[in-house]
């Protein structure tokens, strides 16, 4: 020992080979205590003794070899600073993207082209809202006295058709739009969001979706994947219509998987309003957890996790991995962009038309759902492909803002390994969609006549079926 600390003392090689072997600890501890969580006990413990051998040689090569120490403490050191980054950002990703609080966004807006702002007064503004809708009233009365606003007149409307028609006319001023006014005036004017510009605006906390955990490393489990039609900038957990609706149901023993499509207008119980409408707008009115129940039960099957993704991280996850290649069904053209059946190649924009496009597909929304499923499967399959630092540092970054799930952080690691481990299944399961067809009527919540899909006889029996054989392992 006396003439270790001798050398140390006189040696500046030993001093800096020793301050880099404390600094590689440091790190390496730092490292360790953030992502303990994420991996199974047992592949822990090997790291943390792989660990320590690699920092009982380096310490015999600081006394021994100081120069040869020297070269590889920087280099771990290196490697370790990379992994604080990594580690720094997929704790602070997991943390933001499973706080599923979802919120009803209430608006006061006005036309896109209009001068109001926020900052001037509305002493001689009109504002319009839903006379049926209970809290369009009361909601943006809060959100006008919590701005120290006032209206000169609040006007109450019948239907939103009338409203916005008022409002594009310069008869009134403002709108209130909550998300059942959001889903009246989006069966009027689709594009709606386009023609307006936010003015005021408050969330309003709603209950969440809770998760039916298994260990999805050895239980059957069944995962939904939203696509929420949410403007450019909205936050995730805001509720917006679920334009997509897709089940997964893995069995990872069997390594049985099976993906079947929800078309959005089928007529479905939505909890929430107690009475049936179209299944996208059970996640309008009540979020992700009305969705849930909505489907469960409508087929009879239990969903253990959600993910929901807005059309923005759509887009900005298939630029973050280069691009992905999907199968078209279809030679069309959609959007400016031109799709040949077989294999394409799609950026972000494009795989976002891919998956909205219908109304040229022949079978419309049921072609849709092909197209859509055919998409996941393209994402699933190069993010397997290329698992670099880099890749999915971008993949992180594009899904931070636009990505939510219940699925528990410490299942991440799990869920990324099962679907490297499923990828030969994932690339060849069969894409299952519902038959059936469309019928006119009103809608049992609010007045406007509309159109919902009914599903053939046995349709939704033969959905529980396939779902059942993969959970029973047949």
């Amino acid at each position: 020992m006396n003439k270790y600390l001798e050398y140390i003392k006189t040696s500046l090689l030993a001093k800096i080979t020793l301050a880099l072997l404390v600094i590689v600890a440091l790190l390496g501890i730092y490292c360790m205590t953030q992502i303990y969580i994420y991996l199974p006990t047992q592949i822990f413990v090997m790291g943390v003794v792989v660990f320590i051998v690699i920092l009982a040689l380096l310490w015999l090569t600081h006394y021994k070899v100081p120069k040869v120490s020297a070269v590889v403490e920087v280099l771990v050191c290196g490697c370790l600073i990379a992994g604080v980054f990594a580690t720094n950002k997929v704790n602070t990703f997991t943390k933001k993207v499973t706080e599923t609080k979802e919120v009803e966004t209430v608006q006061i807006v006005a036309l896109k082209d209009s001068k109001i702002t926020k900052d001037q007064s509305f002493n001689k503004l009109t504002m319009a809202y839903l006379q049926e809708d209970n809290n369009a009233y009361t909601r943006s009365s809060e959100i006008l006295k919590d701005n120290k606003k006032k209206v000169k007149k609040e006007k109450p409307y019948k239907n939103m058709e009338l409203a916005y028609k008022d409002l594009k006319n310069h008869k009134v001023d403002l709108l209130v739009l909550t998300n059942l006014s959001k889903s009246d005036l989006s069966s009027v004017e689709e594009n709606y969001p386009d023609q307006i510009k936010v003015i005021l605006s408050k969330d309003y906390a709603l209950e969440s979706a809770k998760a039916k955990s298994v260990n999805i490393s050895k239980e059957p489990f069944t995962i939904y994947f939203q696509g929420a039609d949410l403007s450019s900038g909205d936050n995730i957990n805001s509720v917006g219509r679920g334009d997509v609706n897709i089940l997964l149901t893995v069995n990872p023993n069997t390594k049985k998987v099976n993906m079947q499509v929800i078309p959005r207008d089928l007529f479905v119980y939505i909890p929430c309003k107690d009475a049936s409408s179209k299944l996208s707008y059970s996640g309008w009115w009540g979020g992700i957890q009305s969705s849930i129940a909505s489907i469960e039960k409508a087929l009879d099957v239990e969903i253990n996790y959600y993910a929901k993704i807005n059309f923005d991280g759509l887009t900005d996850l298939v630029d973050a991995l280069g691009g992905v290649k999907v199968y078209s069904y279809y030679t069309y053209s959609a959007g400016g962009y031109n799709f040949v059946k077989g294999y394409n190649e799609v950026d972000g924009p494009k795989a976002l038309m891919f998956a909205r496009a219908r109304k040229m597909l022949p079978l419309n929304e049921r072609s849709r759902g092909y197209q859509q499923m055919e998409l996941i499967k393209g994402i699933f399959t190069k993010f397997a492909q290329e698992p670099t630092y880099n890749h999915a540092m971008s993949v992180i970054d594009s899904l931070e803002n636009n990505f939510t799930t219940n699925l528990p952080k410490e299942d991440f690691v799990k869920a990324y390994q099962l679907v490297v481990e499923l990828l030969p299944k994932l690339q060849t399961m069969e894409n299952h969609s519902i038959e059936g067809e469309y019928k006119w009527h009103h809608d049992e919540v609010n007045s406007n006549y509309l159109y919902y899909f009914y599903p053939n006889k046995g349709e939704l029996k033969a959905v529980k079926e396939r779902i059942d054989s993969v959970l029973n392992g047949q």
